[in-house]
Order: structure tokens, then C-alpha cells, then sequence
């Protein structure tokens, strides 16, 4: 919102009388604005001939009153208006900054700049020998207030998120970590958060990364999470049917010469659901390389990976798919676990919308929908997606998304831990942990995708570390929402 602010200006002109000079209440003018004595000899030298001169923007009322009493000939104030963010650094990497001419710097402030502006107006105006407006004698032409809009982020939510992101980036001496929830059915972004932020009313903050909306522009390999669309594109391609058993106990050679691929434990005998709940990267790959490669991308193609969400936020990111000729033997199987592709938490929480949505793709936005009239689009099979959800919903109840598991909503989802690529070489020790879900799962409402980043005290994976705080996170959303349990 923006607030009615004072600015402070002088009349140079006036600088050079004789009484002016002598005025002993100029220092204690410059003690209350923090401005030196030479700083303001400068201005004055390099400034001469001016009338109006800007000397303080956007004064506080109290140094306002404090200046007024000083009874100055050659100073006067304006009217101008101040943003302030409300939100602080709970909305900031999203709502972005202004400068202090209010244009959009970052953020929805800059996506949304010209929208939000305000004209200014003309007047014509009688002016007395200091230059101050004494008389007004005609509008020329009418200012016009700048546009409204309404978003769809709940700040109950944001706050919440924000405090639990908080407290575990914190515990687990994270990088960052960020988080995204989406109203399924009409694609709102209710929520969208990350740590650590910044107090865009305190400038000292706004630098670095912190400033970065990381759920648009961080770039990671979703791991896991990509297994619920791999085992899609092979129900629906016919490359895999649903009970079809895989042994995985011997591993699985990507190419002829590489080492075998061995999951975290002998996982034995397994179907597309075992694959699916206990986290499975060699049946996965298994899987992949039995689908053709042209399937496989035009599923991820479909969901956007690696395209552009239109959002119109400023940094955002596509990701990278290559095209499917591109491919060799090992990405063709590594795909199938989420390497050799990247992406943003947004796009990752976009594709999971359009599994809850059962195959059925909204455009995501983040300014509230004031009717039904949007797009959507049927893009993956309906009676694949709601098997997929099914394996999903297996993969919280005893699989390795456990943690993620709420009292009184069914829940289906999908954990993912992946090694973080630096330098083309991947790190034993850096991890990213990843869960998105989708509640209720019975009737789906809402997505949301968590992504820490990095954490270096405690286990990493996506099941033990990002599992968790989709349910604490959930648990207050789904209250605040008042979504109906879908258990008793």
C-alpha cells in the first residue's frame, strides 16, 4: 500500500540573501535531515539557479513538525506518496520493491509496473516570491490513481510458512528453502515463500540472494518426484502395464560398460505402486529405458518442463529439457529418476496441479480469479492420473513419504533427494530434499511442493527432511482454508 509522505524542498534562489546566511536554525535543519554542512554547500554551489530542489524525500511526520518549527523562509513541503509493505519479508521476494519514485524494481511491483502506476496531474498555480504555491488557478489535467490488484496469496499462510521455513533452515543449517501451495482447481498460488528473505522497507537488506524468488528462479534436478510422470508415460505409452513385476535385487547398467545402479536397500521384487512408494531409482530406470525416449519427453513437454509458465515474474526460469535426440543411453534411464533435467519448485508444483486436476492442465496465476472463465485443458489420460494419484496416496501411507502423513486428510505424494550438481560433478554430501503432495487425495484441493536446500545437519533425504513440513505446514493451511477432512 502507499502512504501520504512529506518532502522537504528549498528554493536556492533564496540561499543568497543576506538574512538567509546568518539563519542559525539552517544547522539545526541539517542535523534533523542527516545532511552535512559541505554536502549541502555543494548542492547549493551546484545548484543556483533552481527554485525547487528535492532536499529530503519522504519525510516521517515527527521530522516534519520538527523542521516546521523552524520557521525557515526558503523551505516548503510536498505531497508524495511512500510504499509500504505490509507483508515484509514473509511476501517480499514476491511482491518485489519500488525505488523511491515507487517504479517496480522487482518482483509483481516490476511485473505489473506500468499497471500499478499512477499519472500525475497539472495545475496551474500562483506562486509567491519564495516559490510556494499560493493560488490555485486552473487544472490542466487530472491526476488518475494508479490500478489495483488482487491477489490470490493468503498472508495467514504466508506467515506460517514463512515462520516453519524458517525453523528448519535454521535446524538444519540449510542454504535456503522454499515453498509453493496451489489451489488445484483454479490454479492460484495461495502461497510462496522463502527463506531467508529480506524487509523491503529496510534498504540495507535488499541485496544478494535473499532478493531472489527462489521458487521461480532456482534451478535443481527434481529427483523422485519426477517417478510418479515416468510411471505414467509407460502405463499410458503400453510400455509397462500396472502389474507388471520388475526384480531390481541385481541393480541395473544404465549403458553396457557403467558400474550397476543400486538403490538405497535391496528392494527386491517390485511393481510401477513398490516403484512409486518405496522410492525405487532402479526400477524407475528400468522403467524409462523400456519407453521410448519421444514418450517420455512429451509427457515432460506437456506438464512444462523446460518451458516458460507465463507468470511474468521477473528471474523467472524454464529449466532445461533437452530434446529427445539428444539423449543417450544413461540420460534416457537417469530421467526416469529426475537427473538430467532441471527445473523451478513452481514448474515441479505446476506439473503435480495438473495430476491432481487428474490430467487436466490450469494456468497458474497469482492474482486472485474473480470467475470461472479461465483455460483448461485435458492433456494426460484421466484413469492414468487417478492410478498414479492411488500410488501416490500408498507412497505416504507406508512408503518413504511417511512423515508427510495428516491426521484427518488422505494425502498422495511423492518425496525426492537429489545430489546437487556443481561444476558438472555431483557432490556425495549436497543434497537437495523434496516433497510435493496433494490433499485431500480423495478430492484434491490443494499442492503443495517444499524444496530444502542443502541442509547440513541431519539426514538429507526428501522423505526425512521436506516430508515433515508438509505436514506441519498443511496441517495449519487446511485449517485456515476450511478444506472438510476427508477421514474421520
Amino acid at each position: 500500500m502507499s502512504l501520504p509522505k512529506k518532502t522537504l524542498c528549498i528554493n536556492i534562489r533564496k540561499i543568497y540573501k543576506p538574512y538567509v546566511k546568518k539563519e542559525i536554525n539552517l544547522n539545526k535543519l541539517l542535523k534533523i535531515i542527516n545532511l552535512s554542512k559541505s554536502k549541502f554547500n555543494s548542492i547549493v554551489k551546484n545548484n543556483k539557479s533552481k527554485q525547487e530542489y528535492y532536499l529530503k524525500r519522504k519525510l516521517n511526520n515527527e521530522k516534519v513538525e520538527e523542521i516546521k518549527n523552524l520557521n525557515l523562509p526558503y523551505i516548503y513541503f510536498i505531497d508524495e506518496y511512500h510504499r509500504v509493505y505490509l507483508g515484509g519479508e514473509y511476501f517480499s521476494n514476491v511482491i518485489g520493491f519500488t525505488d523511491i519514485d515507487d517504479n517496480g524494481q522487482d518482483g509483481i511491483e516490476l511485473a505489473k509496473d506500468k499497471y500499478l502506476q499512477s499519472t500525475k496531474g497539472i495545475k496551474k498555480v500562483r506562486k509567491d516570491n519564495l516559490g510556494r504555491s499560493v493560488e490555485l488557478l486552473d487544472i490542466v489535467k487530472e491526476p488518475k490513481a494508479g490500478n489495483n490488484i488482487f491477489l490470490s496469496m493468503d498472508k495467514r499462510i504466508q506467515f506460517v510458512g514463512y515462520k516453519i521455513l524458517e525453523q528448519h533452515v535454521n535446524k538444519t543449517k540449510a542454504d535456503s528453502a522454499s515453498l509453493v501451495l496451489i489451489k488445484n482447481k483454479t490454479g492460484e498460488i495461495i502461497s510462496m515463500i522463502n527463506y531467508p528473505s529480506f524487509n523491503p522497507d529496510n534498504r540495507k537488506e535488499i541485496f544478494g540472494r535473499r532478493v531472489q524468488n527462489l521458487t521461480t528462479s532456482s534451478l535443481f534436478e527434481p529427483g523422485s518426484t519426477i517417478k510418479p510422470f515416468t510411471g505414467y508415460t509407460a502405463l499410458y505409452s503400453g510400455s509397462h502395464n500396472i502389474n507388471d513385476v520388475i526384480n531390481t535385487s541385481h541393480g541395473f547398467k544404465l549403458t553396457k560398460n557403467s558400474k550397476p545402479l543400486k538403490d538405497y536397500k535391496n528392494l527386491g521384487f517390485l511393481t510401477l505402486e513398490g516403484i512409486i512408494e518405496k522410492s525405487s531409482n532402479v526400477g524407475a530406470a528400468m522403467i524409462a529405458k523400456k519407453t521410448k525416449k519421444e514418450h517420455i519427453h512429451d509427457t515432460l513437454k506437456k506438464l512444462d518442463f523446460g518451458n516458460n509458465l507465463y507468470t511474468g515474474l521477473p528471474g523467472s526460469q524454464n529449466g532445461n529439457l533437452k530434446n529427445y535426440e539428444e539423449w543417450d543411453q544413461a540420460l534416457h534411464g537417469t530421467l526416469g529418476y529426475g537427473y538430467g533435467l532441471s527445473t523451478t519448485l513452481l514448474h515441479l508444483a505446476n506439473a503435480y496441479t495438473t495430476l491432481a486436476n487428474h490430467g487436466r492442465k490450469v494456468e497458474l496465476t497469482y492474482e486472485k480469479r474473480l470467475d470461472d472463465d479461465f483455460v483448461t485443458e485435458q492433456i494426460l489420460d484421466k484413469e492414468i492420473s487417478k492410478k498414479i494419484l492411488k500410488m501416490m496416496e500408498k507412497a505416504v501411507n507406508t512408503g518413504t513419504g511417511k512423515k508427510a502423513k495428516l491426521k484427518n486428510y488422505s494425502v498422495a505424494g511423492k518425496t525426492g533427494t537429489a545430489r546437487i550438481n556443481k561444476g558438472g560433478d555431483y557432490s556425495a554430501f549436497r543434497h537437495n530434499a523434496i516433497f510435493v503432495g496433494i490433499t485431500p487425495a480423495s478430492n484434491p484441493e490443494y499442492v503443495a511442493a517444499i524444496i530444502i536446500r542443502n541442509p547440513k545437519n541431519g539426514e538429507a533425504a526428501g522423505g526425512k527432511n521436506a516430508a515433515p513440513i508438509f505436514k506441519e505446514f498443511m496441517s495449519h493451511a487446511l485449517n485456515l482454508l476450511e478444506v472438510y477432512p476427508d477421514i474421520k
